[in-house]
Order: structure tokens, then sequence, then C-alpha cells
């Protein structure tokens, strides 16, 4: 089983760090980038976050984040620093890539479910664990911690990164990690 998980991370890092990618678009080639259901501000995001969480509501919890089509023509292609050619990817790894993302925020969004699920939590404010990047098509919010008061009592709230998208917000996964 560590192995698998080994491989499975590693060919991850292989596919955003460029291994495999084929041809350079430019940056400045045409792409659809606007983002299906997105909020209009990371705060937004994060009061829809908890309402999906007290409400159990995972269709809801999945529509906050990005989906198969936003991840591979915006997150992956577009992981490049500001001003470089966006990558191409192989069918095959971009593939591979949303399959593992997109397999482990499932998980996790059962796992929030399992753990906050129907609890009520007022937000209080948000920081990013690991800061903010800038890249070709987006911008990332490195791991979300959410300052919540449940009850009255103060807590956190952890959970993955968030995309900017041209003023649009989206989870590009739940994984914390």
């Amino acid at each position: 089983m560590t192995r698998v998980l080994w491989c499975t991370s590693f060919v991850t890092m292989l596919a955003v760090a460029g291994v495999g990618a084929r041809s350079m678009t430019p940056v400045g080639a045409k792409s659809s980038r606007m983002l299906q259901d997105a909020a209009s501000s990371k705060e937004e995001l994060a009061q829809r976050l908890l309402q999906a969480l007290e409400k159990k509501d995972l269709q809801a919890l999945r529509r906050l984040r990005v989906t198969e089509s936003e991840y591979k023509d915006v997150i992956l292609v577009g992981s490049v620093e500001p001003g470089q050619p966006l990558r191409n990817y192989p069918p095959d790894v971009a593939d591979y890539a949303w399959k593992t993302l997109n397999t482990k925020s499932l998980y996790y969004e059962r796992y929030l479910l399992a753990q906050v699920g129907g609890k009520t939590f007022e937000y209080k404010d948000m920081s990013f664990a690991k800061g903010v990047a800038d890249y070709a098509t987006y911008r990332a919010y490195r791991q979300l911690r959410l300052a919540v008061l449940e009850n009255g009592s103060p807590g956190e709230l952890a959970t993955g990164s968030i995309a900017e998208v041209d003023g649009q917000y989206k989870f590009i996964s739940y994984i914390r990690d």
C-alpha cells in the first residue's frame, strides 16, 4: 500500500512539474476561463462551505470545487509562472492528475461531513497556511484555515486550496496537506 501511495504522489508531482508536457501554448492564447457556480470572493466561498457542511450537502460541497474541465483547462495547464507558456499535457497525464486530485478530494469531502457536518459555524476570519501564489492562469490561496465560532467557542476548520480565476473563486481541492 505504501508503494502505491508513493507512486501516486510521484506521478502527480511529475504531472504538475511538467514532465510529459508536450507542446507549449502562449499565455495570450484564447481560452474560456470562466468557472461554473463560482463565488465572487474568498469570503463568499468560505460561507458557502460552512453552509454546505451545516446542511450535510455533499452535492453543494462538490459544486464549490473545480470541475474536471476547469482543472484540466485552467489549473493544470496554467500552473506555471506568470508570463510563461501554458503547458499542454498528453490526455493520459492530465486524466491521471485529475483522477488523483479528484479521488483524494472525494474522500476528504466525506471526512469533512463525518467530522463537522451538521454543525453550525460562524465565520470569523481566514488565513492560508502555505500562502498565496500567482500562476499564469490563476492565483492560488494555499491551505485554507478558517477561524470560526462553534456555539461561541473559537475553532479552526482546515482544508485545501482556493483558485481565483478572473475574480471568481472555487476550491481546487479539499486536500489539506
